[in-house]
This record gives C-alpha cells, sequence and structure tokens, in this order.
C-alpha cells in the first residue's frame, strides 16, 4: 500500500483554502465600451463579429439572426456579449465599417479589458448599477439573454401576394407587436419562422419579431413553437403595420 506524504496533505489543503479568482461572467449590459485601456487594466484579445444584410421584401429561408438585423448596433452588443463571457468588464477601442453590395456586410473589432487584482471585477461591475430602474440595455437583455447565439438561429419569410407586391419600411423589433389573435384591421403580409438546435424559446419569439421588423411588419401572431428532428422551431405569421 502507497503512504502519502503528510506535506502533500499540508499543500492540499492550504490550495483548497485558497479563494478562487472571481470569473463571474457579464451580461451585455454590464460591459461598457470605452475608446483606450483605462487605467488598471490590460488588453486582451480582440473580438472580431460581422454580418452580411439579408434581402427585404422578398421571400428567404436560412438566414441568420444576424443578417436580418445587421447593424452597427447588434454587432457591437455581440462583442459585449462574448467579452462578458470571458469575464471582461469593458471592450476598449471598438472599430466598425460597411461595404456595399448585393447584400452589403457591417464588421466590427473591439479588444477586451481585463481589470489587475487592484481593481478586481466585483467593483467594475458595481460601477454600473445604475439603481432599480433598468435601463434600456438591461431590457435588451431581457428579450434576447444570448445575442452571440445569433449564427445558430435561422429565420426564413414567405410573403403572401400582398407581401409580394407592397413594401414597408423596415423598423426595430420593440415597434412589432406580438399578439395571440390578430388585430382587426391588419393584413396578412407572411408567414416567418425561426430555428435552432439549442436555444430557448424566448430566443426563437425575439428572433421572430427582429424578422418580422425587418421585413416591415407591425405584428406577428399566432406564435406557435415545436420541437423536430433539428431542434426547436417557431412559426407565426406577420401583419402589415397600421401605418408605412
Amino acid at each position: 500500500m502507497r503512504l502519502v506524504s503528510p506535506w502533500f496533505l499540508l499543500l492540499v489543503a492550504a490550495c483548497s483554502s485558497t479563494p478562487l479568482p472571481n470569473l463571474a461572467r457579464f451580461r451585455p449590459s454590464d460591459v461598457g465600451e470605452l475608446a483606450s485601456l483605462p487605467a488598471g487594466y490590460s488588453a486582451g484579445e480582440t473580438l472580431r463579429v460581422s454580418c452580411s444584410r439579408a434581402p427585404r421584401a422578398k421571400a428567404f429561408k436560412a438566414e441568420t439572426l444576424a443578417s436580418v438585423d445587421c447593424n452597427v448596433a447588434r454587432l457591437s452588443r455581440v462583442l459585449r456579449a462574448r467579452a462578458g463571457e470571458l469575464a471582461a468588464p469593458f471592450i476598449v477601442g471598438k472599430a466598425c465599417h460597411g461595404r456595399g453590395g448585393a447584400r452589403g456586410k457591417v464588421e466590427c473589432s473591439a479588444k477586451v479589458a481585463h481589470p489587475s487584482s487592484s481593481i478586481g471585477l466585483d467593483a467594475s461591475a458595481s460601477a454600473r448599477d445604475l439603481g432599480p430602474a433598468p435601463s434600456a440595455e438591461m431590457v435588451v437583455d431581457l428579450d434576447e439573454p444570448r445575442p452571440q447565439d445569433d449564427e445558430q438561429i435561422h429565420v426564413a419569410y414567405a410573403p403572401t401576394a400582398l407581401g409580394e407586391r407592397t413594401a414597408f419600411a423596415p423598423r426595430s423589433y420593440d415597434a412589432v407587436a406580438e399578439t395571440h389573435w390578430p388585430s382587426v384591421g391588419r393584413r396578412e403580409l407572411g408567414q416567418i419562422s425561426a430555428d435552432c438546435a439549442n436555444c430557448a424559446p424566448l430566443q426563437l419569439r425575439h428572433a421572430l419579431r427582429v424578422t418580422a421588423g425587418h421585413v416591415g411588419a407591425g405584428e406577428v401572431t399566432a406564435v406557435k413553437c415545436f420541437q423536430d428532428d433539428s431542434g426547436l422551431v417557431c412559426v407565426a405569421t406577420a401583419l402589415t403595420p397600421w401605418s408605412s
């Protein structure tokens, strides 16, 4: 029988009593954006994200959520979400640029900033606690808890005859209502769907509203979610807005 040295046992006890570093992850709204590295922080890895815009007012399928909401605001949120996964309270030096073309493309990059041991992650997070009233960014956290999953979520749009011949201005998802029964007076614009292998229903319901906003719909109704061989699928009917 092999004996264990008493010194080894003392070493294990000492290590187990040492507190582990705080590696708490941050929500996107917890991560700030700075132009340059602040005192007491060190630069980490460079994060890069991009998207290509999906067509509007035409049928499409297998587009990613990022492609129907391709803009600097979304990419910035994805950068902050990925930094939060790395327990970084800030991103610094964000740079974005776009280029035209049939689909257009937007690219953004930024470095993550990690605090030194003298600052600590708890202090960094508490500095952005603005009180009991949620900010607009916190509300988006509730609607879309994981924006970094947008490349895994695929959406589709099948317009009706009305949807094919009528173009409505795109709108933000928060200007798209979700109803159980269609509102009186709103006409059917088309059918939309969202699917993902490993997402929650809340994420796909959010994706439906984003997609509806992309094609100019003012309402999604009769939302249904179900599991198939590829994962979770949600479908809905997109309705015209009250006004263009």
